[in-house]
């Protein structure tokens, strides 16, 4: 490791810091001092580099791995990958565990008759992976990225050490899975227990402000029908003047109706 090769640099962040070295600490000091071991391993600086310049990128992904020991941060890798290039397949296991950096990911369930229910829409801050990793079983969900994604990657066998070494990090990872499994309870009422017109509802009265829009890909991620079934609402709504849509961006224009709207449904 870049640690053990560079005596030098070591002495010098010893010097500074007596307590255990994280990832806000050691970023912090100028970088000449890297210019101490830069010749040794050239690669992993500029590896580790790209790693620390990827976790500044986000404020959730820096708060998550700020206090990680400089040995696990060795061993992460950035990986960007285009629209629907990264994928995972429900019910198979594999190495690595991921962060979220930038974009967003489909979490699903897909039926062998093509019919599929969407779990999730994983936004950056959010780990991939991390439930298989620590009970070492294959994927419960399918995951693809449905916009371009950089993520950060890491072994499972790593992140298991992580969670034990680092107890904020296994803290703020206790506080990730419990909001993950409250947003899936919402989301399992909304599919149980509400009709599709409702369900829509649902979805533009908690995504949509007056000044932003959605796309029909997005609403369809949200609910569980088909885009034929959405497009047939989006029109419903769109006739009595509920939300207005221009160049395939659904925007709403009368919040209250469309509550009312929902109720009537009940």
């Amino acid at each position: 490791m870049v640690w053990d090769k560079c005596p030098q640099l070591k002495s010098v962040l010893n010097k500074n810091y007596s307590k255990r070295l994280h990832l806000v600490d050691i970023f912090h000091i100028k970088f000449d001092i890297f210019s101490l071991f830069y010749s040794h391993r050239e690669v992993e600086l500029i590896v580790l580099a790209s790693v620390y310049e990827t976790i500044q990128s986000n404020s959730k992904v820096y708060q998550l791995v700020k206090t990680a020991p400089l040995e696990i941060l060795e061993k992460m890798t950035v990986k960007r990958y285009d629209t629907q290039e990264f994928k995972l397949a429900q019910g198979s296991q594999y190495p690595n565990t991921y962060i979220l950096v930038a974009g967003e990911v489909k979490v699903y369930l897909a039926a062998e008759t093509g019919k599929s229910v969407v779990l999730d829409i994983y936004q950056p801050g959010m780990f991939i992976g991390e439930q298989e990793a620590i009970v070492a079983q294959p994927y419960s969900a399918s995951i693809v990225n449905i916009s371009p994604v950089t993520l950060l990657q890491i072994s499972n066998a790593d992140f298991r050490e992580w969670t034990m070494r680092d107890h904020r990090f296994a803290n703020s990872l206790i506080y990730n899975l419990s909001e993950q499994i409250y947003h899936l309870t919402k989301r399992t009422e909304r599919y149980s227990l509400y009709s599709t017109r409702q369900q829509i509802g649902f979805c533009l009265l908690t995504d949509l402000t007056d000044q932003t829009y959605i796309t029909r890909e997005q609403v369809t991620y949200r609910v569980d029908t088909s885009l034929r079934n959405v497009n047939r609402v989006l029109k419903q709504l769109a006739e009595l003047e509920i939300i207005e849509i221009n160049k395939g961006r659904i925007r709403l224009i009368n919040r209250q109706k469309l509550q009312q709207l929902i109720r009537i449904e009940d």
